[in-house]
Order: C-alpha cells, then sequence, then structure tokens
C-alpha cells in the first residue's frame, strides 16, 4: 500500500515535469534583405538599407559568420554597396545584432 502512493506522487510529479521541459523556446529574432550602406569593422557597426526604404543600424556579434561564397568566413569581408541577407537576434536588452549575413548578389552600378 505504501508504494503504490508512492509511485502515484512520483507519477503526478512526472506528469506535471514533463510538459514544462517540453516547451518550445522560440528564436527572438528575424531576417531581412537589404544593401550596406557603411560598415565599421572597429566597433562592428553596420548601417544596412532594407528592400522597403527603411534604413537600421545595428552591430554583427563576435561569432558572426559572413557566407559569400570564399573560405574566409569573417564579416571583416563585408563592403558598403553589398546586397545581403541578414539574421538578427533581438535581445531583451541591448542592440540588436547579427547571427548571420549572407551574400546574395552584388549591386550592378
Amino acid at each position: 500500500m505504501q508504494h503504490s502512493i508512492l509511485f502515484l506522487f512520483v507519477a503526478l510529479l512526472v506528469s506535471f515535469w514533463l510538459p514544462s521541459t517540453a516547451e518550445a523556446r522560440h528564436p527572438r529574432g528575424s531576417t531581412m534583405t537589404g544593401v550596406v550602406q557603411s560598415v565599421d569593422h572597429a566597433s562592428r557597426w553596420i548601417t544596412f538599407a532594407r528592400a522597403d526604404g527603411a534604413s537600421r543600424r545595428f552591430v554583427y556579434g563576435k561569432l558572426a559568420r559572413f557566407w559569400h561564397g570564399t573560405s574566409d568566413s569573417l564579416p571583416s569581408s563585408l563592403n558598403p554597396g553589398m546586397n545581403v541577407q541578414l539574421n538578427l537576434h533581438n535581445p531583451l536588452f541591448g542592440p540588436d545584432y547579427a547571427t548571420q549575413i549572407v551574400l546574395l548578389a552584388a549591386l550592378q552600378k
């Protein structure tokens, strides 16, 4: 009798614990496409013009990657005038920052 009550108590605890560990955490970020207007690699600030014409300024993270078809994946290869897709992270505190930058195509002048 005592073992069945203990088993019931443990089963009850597990039934309340499992749904809380199975919750998905939604990413706090977005993806944008546009043109890089200016880059300051010393402070890691990027000024970015979206396709709708709005400009945004944000930093790129220390672990950010720039995919542009070569073996080097550092954001130091990022230059103004590049048409890119950015994955932004929106933290609760601090500025938005880019985690991944993908070169789509160079602008034709």
